[in-house]
């Protein structure tokens, strides 16, 4: 399951939109700005498109799979952690471990927010 994402033409939103696909078509030739935001507002991309005769497809991506995937594991350990008393020296390297990943991760989404996603045309 993936969040919606907002498409912007221009800096005019366009529509809000769950899938990897856009179709440009019934406009006017020319460079436009097309922009990609996620519901959380600081993740985004921006690229110029050049709108051809006919249709045109552009496809982005998103490029946190790897990072998503590990956050996932570690949400999951933290709730499994609510129900589960570790032993004093595991719990402390447990939580040294989970805490700077994830401030890792945090400081990777801030560096990369105004590049979060992949565009092809």
């Amino acid at each position: 399951m993936t969040l919606p994402h907002k498409i912007y033409f221009n800096g005019q939103l366009l529509g809000i939109m769950q899938r990897k696909e856009i179709q440009v078509k019934d406009i006017p030739e020319g460079v436009y700005r097309l922009k990609i935001q996620s519901m959380i507002p600081f993740l985004f991309a921006e690229t110029e498109i050049t709108v051809k005769r006919g249709e045109n497809t552009v496809i982005f991506s998103d490029r946190e799979k790897f990072w998503d995937i590990l956050f996932t594991i570690d949400l999951l350990l933290v709730i499994v952690k609510w129900f589960i008393t570790l032993p004093d020296n595991i719990n402390l390297i447990y939580s040294i471990v989970t805490n700077g990943y994830f401030v890792v991760w945090l400081a990777y989404e801030w560096i990369i927010r105004k590049r979060y996603f992949r565009i092809q045309q």
